[in-house]
């Protein structure tokens, strides 16, 4: 399992570095009542990862990918996710590149509103987060074909997908241990404004290095 562990390590960093869940969690921190709605966001985020990370192994267990001996098909996919990434990446740098420099920085709308969310908005927020961001998604997809490599029984999976969550997971919970330190708030606006400025160019960033990541591992399977 360890061996295991230290392969899926990489794929945390799109987690831990991803803008966005922190900035929502830092959005509800400085609302009113901010520490209960962020830890709801902050055990959804926890829970979901963790879900989905585990369907992601168990459905390519059921595929006959589990195992030393990968099939081909693994490696195709592994290159056509890294393709796609590529392809995103270049397509955000051109959009990036046709906007004018000195446009400030576009909030979107779910998140100018977190503070007035409901509960139950802010765990489809967390929930929306996880399955619809490229990069938290791609986190995921490469922590469990990485942790199919190895032939490991049901509960070393869990615990394994368990401790991968909770390290990915690092940059959303440190706005929490921000807020509890003197200052906080002021630290943590500062905080989110630096996040905000700077998305774009953390995502393709992101983008790229788990692109060249599939692209490694896909072409690692075809050619060796």
């Amino acid at each position: 399992m360890g061996k295991a562990f230290a392969d899926m390590l990489p794929y945390t960093i799109g987690l831990i570095v991803s803008p966005f869940p922190v900035v929502a969690v830092i959005a509800l921190l400085i609302s009113a009542g901010g520490r209960v709605k962020a830890l709801l966001f902050e055990a959804t985020w926890l829970i979901m990862s963790w879900a989905v990370l585990i369907a992601f192994i168990a459905l390519l267990g059921s595929a006959g990918a589990t195992g030393h001996d990968r099939p081909a098909w693994l490696a195709w996919l592994a290159l056509i996710i890294g393709v796609l990434l590529l392809a995103m990446t270049i397509a955000g740098i051109s959009r990036a590149a046709r906007r004018r420099e000195d446009a400030a920085p576009q909030v979107p709308r779910w998140l100018a509103a977190m503070d007035t969310l409901s509960p139950p908005k802010i765990i489809g927020v967390a929930a929306l987060l996880i399955i619809a961001n490229p990069v938290n998604l791609a986190s995921l997809a490469g922590g469990a074909v990485t942790a199919a490599h190895e032939p490991l029984r049901f509960g070393p999976q869990l615990i394994l997908a368990a401790v991968f969550v909770v390290i990915g997971s690092i940059g959303v919970l440190t706005p929490y241990a921000a807020a509890l330190s003197a200052g906080g708030e002021q630290r943590l606006q500062r905080m989110r404004d630096l996040l905000v400025r700077h998305n774009g160019a953390l995502t393709l960033l992101l983008l790229l290095v788990f692109a060249l990541l599939f692209l490694g591992k896909g072409l690692r399977g075809l050619l060796g």
